[in-house]
């Protein structure tokens, strides 16, 4: 996978969109960090991508959440004990 920096694309997105037809996908770095993902795509595929990205961003949020909630010693809530405090949230808010 190629990268470039968001400066450089800046400056010149032809070259970005070059490196994409060549390579498939290009990453965009900020201050030598991953910022961006450039991935080649076209109409018949762009949705299933954009699902899969979806899902993808989906599992990881979960799986955030389930380390926390395992942190913080709440991974072993029975269904009741979640109902209540969702319960008790709305009421607050």
């Amino acid at each position: 996978m190629q990268s470039m920096s968001v400066q450089e694309f800046t400056k010149s997105p032809q070259v970005a969109l070059s490196m994409l037809s060549k390579n498939g996908n290009t990453v965009l770095t900020r201050n030598g960090k991953p910022s961006v993902l450039l991935i080649k795509t076209d109409s018949k595929h762009l949705e299933k991508i954009y699902d899969f990205l979806q899902h993808l961003e989906f599992t990881q949020n979960m799986a955030e959440m389930q380390a926390i909630s395992k942190k913080n010693g709440n991974s072993k809530m029975s269904m009741k004990q979640i109902n209540e405090l969702i319960k008790d949230a709305r009421k607050a808010g």
